[in-house]
């Protein structure tokens, strides 16, 4: 018993042990992104995201290979140094015999490390295993992957150490003594650790005299007491050493914002865990930077800089970092004024509603004639958002029904809408529709256009945020003789076109006159307005017919409020038809934070983001459509068929509902309103497209193709996919439920 409790005491005088206890006390900050970093390798935080993936599997060149996990290690041996850096200077001057031994960072480093090797050693075996389960790679593969990983993190680590081993001074090399003639003859060295105390006292107080330390050769080593050093002195050799990190810091966080300049180069697209690795270092680099410089004044200092760059922000032109549409005019003698008296001068007289209808109704009749029947059935497509796994889930149930109805569901196909990435994939498919039928390609069921589709689009997109669009947005490309700032927005839109092969390389306009002669289906798409919560109607025709409200409404009281800004009227002004189709598609896929808000030329500017917001599946939209053209469908069609394509099943099986502990209980009422949005959405619209079926006099049929079926199949919502997910998705079309909704759409065209 004595034993335990000497080694129970010898505890706290081990130094890697107490500086642990010590970074609990002094860095919570930097702890908590090893905890957030932790969580993620785990599986804990961001799988419905699929943030754990992008660390497990990272993606370089376009596969998962080991240069993509000797970067990602690279990356991660930076964000350790980073954290030896912060830690140094922050807990470094509490321990004074650092700066007596030889080379003080790096014995600090060797001895703080239990975290990064903790950590490293975590994300080795989930990398391990997540590859062998998902990527189903061979074991010599997977075992050359991890030592990729662990070659760049030593990679990192010693370049940094090439620095400070030179540069790097003792208390030899600042006053010219050894450590040895300091010890004064009659100090008592050993006191503190002999006297009798209990196996904790030693944590509670302030610091200990004596510690062992990991030193040359990881050999264990003992201190000497620094209760005799000058003060000023042990100080002189910290304040150089941070003189010198804080020059290695600048450096660094120089280089990555330089690399940025070349973020267009597909070579320097690194990896997306890479870019948060790169971010995570920037962030904390700069804090260790500031505490370098004004100590304790730092956190005063950096709430002051942000006030004043707030400040700056709204007073004048600096920091006002905005995404443009492309190809839009943000001309200032362009600018229209987005207020509430604007905003009610759009309301649209009974003529100008009339003259939408009757265009749109010579679309509807081109339809009619490219089909060949006197009744044909009339298809209307509401597509869900959920990023890639949408796109891709949306595209292979439309190509599945073309090869299902022998290409006549594409004939009967008029319009579609929906939301962010089954947007997207639908766009695709209506892409290849034209190339087809103007012979750029020969035979658009070809399943490389899917796996085009399905290449990564977060790598490109988050090395813009990590390297310069969050500081610094110098670079500047020009459209239609307009000239924007380049952000993650622009690197989204460059890198859909790409791995399209050039797809969408168009303008909203282009799409005008093959819509208007019913050679492509219609599209509308509805991203919402952030500044009061309405929606941009966005089409390559103008739709002021959906905007028609009945009369009665105001005669009863009811003074609706106008929901709807048509963009091609609102913006008439600012080139509409020449705005980058890519742009349109964003505006209604911006996820928050993940890509930026568009900003429309407006002043003050329109905010516009996600169309799921308000409409995630196109409901409002189509039961808008329906009402105004109501008229028309009657007459010329034999009903019509709604088809849905989700990314998840209403109630998914296997969901259910558990008790709440406390912590959950504090955030309930957030969660709930977060957690069942997409719920609250369904509850809504199957209301309101059950009472318009109830009210028109035509037959409405829906057909609806699930991609989530179970609740504990999960697909990432991301703009990246795994191998394994890729493959839930081409398969999902073939299960038991969606066999049958394809079974009943052919049957339904048939009749």
């Amino acid at each position: 018993m004595g034993r335990l409790f000497d080694f129970l005491k010898a505890i706290p005088a081990f130094f890697p042990i107490h500086l642990m206890f010590s970074q609990l006390k002094y860095n919570l900050i930097v702890l908590f992104y090893w905890a957030f970093l932790f969580a993620i390798i785990n599986n804990k935080l961001g799988i419905g995201f699929g943030l754990p993936y992008l660390f497990l599997s990272p993606e370089y060149l376009g596969s998962s290979n080991y240069l993509s996990f000797l970067l990602l290690g690279f990356s991660v041996g930076g964000f350790i140094m980073a954290f030896h850096t912060y830690s140094y200077i922050q807990l470094g001057p509490k321990y004074p015999f650092i700066a007596t031994l030889s080379r003080p960072f790096f014995k600090f480093s060797l001895n703080n490390s239990l975290i990064p090797l903790a950590f490293v050693v975590n994300l080795c075996i989930s990398i391990y295993y997540f590859q062998k389960s998902q990527e189903f790679v061979s074991t010599a593969t997977l075992f050359s992957f991890i030592a990729s990983f662990v070659v760049g993190v030593f990679l990192f680590i010693s370049f940094a150490f090439l620095y400070f081993f030179p540069t790097n001074k003792d208390l030899f090399k600042i006053t010219g003594k050894r450590s040895e003639e300091f010890v004064s003859k009659t100090s008592n060295v050993n006191a503190s650790l002999h006297k009798k105390q209990t196996w904790y006292e030693d944590f509670l107080r302030r610091s200990l005299d004596r510690y062992y330390y990991l030193g040359r050769g990881l050999k264990v080593k003992r201190s000497r007491s620094s209760m005799h050093y000058d003060r000023k002195v042990l100080d002189q050799v910290f304040s150089q050493n941070h003189i010198n990190a804080s020059v290695f810091e600048v450096v660094l966080i120089l280089s990555f914002f330089t690399i940025g300049f070349f973020r267009d180069t597909e070579f320097f697209q690194v990896p997306t865990s890479v870019s948060i690795m790169m971010l995570f270092t920037i962030i904390i680099m700069l804090i260790s930077a500031f505490f370098s410089w004004f100590k304790n004044w730092t956190y005063a200092v950096l709430l002051g800089l942000f006030l004043f760059i707030n400040f700056l922000s709204k007073e004048t032109s600096w920091f006002q970092f905005q995404s443009y549409a492309f190809g839009l005019s943000y001309d200032k003698e362009d600018l229209l004024n987005y207020d509430q008296s604007e905003i009610e001068s759009i309301s649209y007289s009974d003529s100008v509603i009339q003259k939408d209808y009757e265009n749109y109704v010579k679309t509807l009749e081109n339809w009619k004639k490219k089909t060949g029947l006197e009744k044909p059935k009339l298809v209307l497509l509401n597509t869900s958002g959920g990023g890639l796994r949408s796109a891709l889930w949306t595209f292979n149930v439309l190509s599945a029904a073309d090869t299902s109805t022998n290409d006549q569901f594409a004939k009967h196909l008029q319009m579609v809408t929906g939301a962010s990435g089954g947007m997207i994939g639908a766009a695709y498919y209506r892409e290849l529709i034209m190339q087809e039928k103007d012979s750029l390609i020969q035979d658009r069921s070809d399943e490389k256009y899917a796996a085009w589709l399905a290449k990564d689009l977060l790598n490109r997109l988050s090395f813009s945020i990590s390297t310069s669009d969050i500081f610094f947005r110098f670079q500047k490309v020009e459209m239609n003789g307009h000239r924007y700032s380049k952000d993650r927005g622009y690197a989204f839109e460059e890198e859909l076109k790409e791995n399209l092969n050039g797809a969408f390389n168009s303008t909203l306009g282009d799409y005008t006159i093959p819509e208007k002669n019913a050679e492509i289906p219609t599209f509308i798409f509805t991203p919402t307005i952030i500044n009061d919560g309405r929606r941009l109607l966005i089409g390559a025709q103008h739709h002021g017919y959906l905007q028609s409200s009945d009369k009665l409404d105001t005669k009863i009281g009811l003074e609706p409020q106008i929901e709807n800004v048509e963009y091609l009227k609102y913006f008439k002004k600012n080139d509409p038809e020449k705005v980058a189709f890519t742009s349109v598609m964003r505006m209604s896929a911006t996820f928050p934070y993940i890509m930026p808000m568009v900003t429309m030329p407006t002043d003050p500017g329109m905010q516009v983001m996600d169309a799921g917001i308000r409409d995630n599946y196109g409901t409002k939209t189509t039961v808008r459509y329906l009402i105004a053209l109501r008229k028309w469908i009657e007459e010329n069609t034999s009903g019509v068929i709604i088809l849905k394509v989700r990314d998840a099943k209403k109630s998914l099986r296997g969901e259910d509902y558990k008790e709440i502990g406390l912590i959950e209980r504090l955030f309930l009422p957030f969660s709930n309103m977060y957690g069942n949005f997409p719920r609250v959405q369904d509850f809504n619209q199957d209301e309101l497209l059950s009472t318009a079926v109830r009210s028109l006099d035509f037959p409405i049929e829906i057909v609806t193709f699930n991609l989530r079926e179970n609740f504990d199949d999960r697909i990432a919502l991301s703009w990246h996919l795994t191998k394994q997910e890729k493959r839930k998705i081409k398969n999902a079309v073939y299960s038991e439920a969606n066999a049958k909704s394809m079974a009943r759409l052919k049957e339904l065209l048939e009749r």
